[in-house]
């Protein structure tokens, strides 16, 4: 019974696919919406958050700053996890736009109507700008070991359209190869573009199911079921970094003491 259960499951992933290539009302999946003629933006973030575990908070951006001041270029949406302080002075019904702290910072994307070069590479040019974290020493219980760290926040490129797979993969590798100092922890982790494929960012160890090593680094191009696979991929990714982001103790006292208060 299992196996009918799996079916069902990606049924669901299928219909929600469906509401983001805009051939279904996002009314069909979200009842409580309002407002059926949803931006592409706003439909993503609901996907996100009748997904990600309530500990999650998704705030369309806004910028990603860290504890020197250093602010990341324009982010759609940011995830911060319930243990990082708030900045929603302006944004009362969670409709608004928002920032956050790259320390509890969990999730970030860069949403697009149509995914050609040119916005591809405007994608890239802002998660590149993320600044980084915190050293995490002295933030955990040294006996709980905290994978990737380095590469938090999750990053995502999502589009309702795009240019075909191949040009994709073509201007991903130019532009790193262009601007190779970019490190693998400011490049996006997944690149989805709705109903035609996937770019996933290749971890250390990764293989495919028939066992198949990947070489870190790389993007692998998946253009079967890319609706049915990608959005539990970003949720599952998300949901790991939300658990293991509860481990570090976050401190945001040197926010205070660099106000200009004098």
């Amino acid at each position: 019974m299992a196996k009918h259960f799996f079916e069902r499951l990606e049924k669901y992933y299928s219909n929600v696919g469906q509401v983001l290539k805009g051939e279904a009302d996002a009314a069909s999946i979200f009842p409580n919406t309002t407002d059926i003629g949803m931006s592409r933006e706003q439909v993503y973030a609901e996907v996100l958050r009748a997904h990600l575990p309530s500990s999650c908070n998704v705030y369309y951006g806004g910028f990603i700053f860290d504890m020197d001041g250093n602010e990341s270029k324009q982010m759609d949406l940011i995830i911060i996890n319930d243990k990082a302080i708030q900045f929603n002075f302006h944004n009362p019904d969670g409709n608004g736009k928002s920032f956050s702290c790259v320390d509890g910072c969990i999730g970030a994307a860069s949403i697009k109507s149509n995914l050609d070069s040119a916005q591809l590479i405007d994608s890239l040019d802002n998660i590149a700008s993320i600044p980084d974290k915190s050293d995490l020493d002295g933030k955990h219980n040294p006996l709980i070991k905290i994978n990737n760290y380095d590469n938090w926040p999750f990053k995502i490129v999502y589009a309702s359209d795009g240019v075909l797979p191949e040009t994709a993969v073509a201007t991903l590798a130019k532009f790193y190869e262009d601007n190779a100092q970019i490190p693998l922890h400011k490049r996006p982790d997944l690149i989805h573009v709705a109903g035609k494929y996937l770019l996933i960012k290749i971890g250390e160890g990764a293989t495919t199911r028939d066992g198949t090593k990947l070489e870190a680094g790389t993007y692998h191009c998946q253009t079967f079921k890319a609706d049915e696979y990608g959005i539990p991929y970003a949720v599952t990714h998300i949901q790991e970094i939300a658990t293991a982001s509860n481990q570090v103790v976050y401190k945001y006292g040197e926010i205070l003491n660099k106000l200009p208060l004098v």
